[in-house]
């Protein structure tokens, strides 16, 4: 095996055991929380995480992405992205602290403008550790990324729920997000051992905006969109209406946090090393994007199959609103989870021009989705976004398909999927109206048990070879890791 593909996988190894324990460390905690706090309070909180996100974007300007994409780094490019980092925490900060007032006025929420102020503290302390993080990634040491978030989770975690059990409501939330990222980024800076002199040079902040240019525009529409919903329910409907759409896209979010995204994180670098090597690099794309489909659509179905009991055993009955919300969301979730594979591909092959023209085109279509938001209701403005999330994918099959030469293949293999998906659920959902025992644990085994069987059988019937070639890479990961 080769030393890239023994790094690849290391790297899959550690990213995956680092967002398994982030993830559960952090769901444990949201559980916690859930149950102590109410739904409004995690409507509060969306609605700071809307302006805060917004203005992160330009925290950055993608130059971390363009330092881990450039063939040749050197400290001076890493210096000058570091100071550019800084001096935007620094204004974004200020801008946001003395924004907070104008925020909670268009809520009518005046508990907003301290809370708003407090989070604005979060630029400055991000600022330090984007380049070390880039640094790190570029290597594909994730080990140390790892370690840093699962600590700096656990002790922020704790003092929260400490915080939530004494009363302190939404600022518990508030004060663990704080806690998260400085305890992070003071790790992130100890055990990477990563120092660069602080010089700076505009010549390196050129050679790199050339690419970060666009990762920078993308990721604009990619957060303005992201955030708008958030935006627009939590001043049309309520927070509590906020909040148990917040709960569910926090769930969607977690189900796919250390699964398909997993192999998406340590695509980019793998893959822009066998660029100059035609046939290599496309039977790779061909073998990750049988692999993560599969694992996208049988995690959307056990989510989907077991949503119901999923919730109300983890939350408590109070956010059984969120379960039809969830079921729309995690139905077409597969959707965007491949399509980060697509845009890996894109970005290794230094297409991030195309790739903005997709984005662009996902955005007007999310866009005018938000029509259903003022002008009919919430499930109806989640299923045109599924919808769309849908057509943006197999946008990006075609643009990658004719790029690298497949034909029809990666549709074909779409569809199957697809196909052995919506017949899986239809069966699951249809046994559910005859066996539903009402005792939430056993509901929810049954029924996510079910489901695995029924896909993975019908996967072996019409799928056999791509099976087969799964186990057969998880057999070279163990053999790796045991090595």
């Amino acid at each position: 095996m080769t030393s890239l593909k023994k790094k690849s996988l290391t790297g899959l190894v550690w990213d995956f055991v680092g967002k398994l324990g982030l993830q559960g460390v952090g769901f444990f905690v949201s559980i916690i929380l859930a149950r102590i706090l109410l739904p409004e309070d995690f409507g509060l909180l969306a609605i700071i995480t809307v302006f805060i996100n917004l203005a992160n974007v330009f925290l950055d300007f993608g130059f971390s992405t363009a330092l881990v994409q450039r063939n040749t780094v050197t400290k001076e490019h890493y210096a000058s992205v570091f100071f550019m980092n800084v001096i935007m925490g620094v204004f974004l900060g200020g801008l946001v602290f003395f924004s907070a007032p104008l925020v909670a006025s268009f809520y009518e929420k005046e508990v907003l403008t301290n809370l708003i102020r407090v989070m604005s503290f979060s630029f400055v302390i991000n600022s330090f550790g984007n380049v070390t993080r880039a640094h790190l990634r570029r290597i594909m040491n994730f080990k140390i990324i790892s370690v840093a978030n699962i600590i700096s989770a656990f002790i922020s975690g704790f003092i929260a729920v400490f915080m939530a059990y004494s009363g302190y409501g939404v600022w518990s939330l508030v004060v663990q997000i704080l806690v998260s990222e400085i305890l992070n980024n003071i790790l992130i800076f100890v055990l990477s051992k990563f120092r660069f002199k602080l010089v700076f040079s505009l010549k390196a902040v050129k050679e790199l905006w050339g690419f970060g240019s666009k990762i920078f525009l993308t990721g604009v529409l990619d957060t303005i969109f992201i955030n708008l919903d958030s935006l627009i329910i939590g001043k049309i409907l309520n927070p509590a209406t906020l909040g148990y759409y917040y709960r569910s896209k926090s769930l969607e979010n977690f189900s796919f946090r250390y699964t398909a995204s997993t192999l998406s994180n340590i695509l980019l670098p793998s893959l822009s090393t066998i660029n100059n090597e035609p046939i290599v690099y496309k039977n790779t794309v061909l073998k990750l994007f049988k692999i993560i489909s599969f694992v996208s659509f049988l995690a959307c179905g056990v989510f989907l199959v077991g949503a119901h009991e999923i919730i109300l055993l983890l939350f408590s009955d109070k956010w059984e609103p969120s379960v039809r919300i969830f079921q729309i969301i995690i139905f077409g979730a597969f959707a965007p989870q491949i399509f980060n594979l697509f845009y890996n591909i894109l970005l290794s092959k230094g297409l991030s021009g195309l790739y903005l023209k997709i984005n662009v085109f996902s955005k007007v279509l999310f866009f005018t989705n938000f029509i259903f938001l003022f002008y009919a209701d919430l499930n109806s403005y989640l299923i045109g976004f599924i919808c769309a999330q849908i057509i943006v994918f197999f946008t990006g099959l075609i643009v990658v398909s004719k790029k690298l030469n497949f034909k029809n293949e990666l549709f074909y293999i779409s569809i199957k999927n697809m196909v052995i998906y919506l017949v899986s659920i239809f069966i699951i959902f249809t046994l559910k109206q005859y066996v539903y025992l009402q005792i939430l644990h056993i509901d929810l085994l049954i029924s996510s048990i079910t489901f695995l069987i029924v896909f993975l059988t019908f996967y072996f019937m019409f799928m056999k070879k791509d099976l087969i070639l799964m186990v057969k890479e998880i057999k070279e990961v163990l053999n790796i890791k045991n090595g």
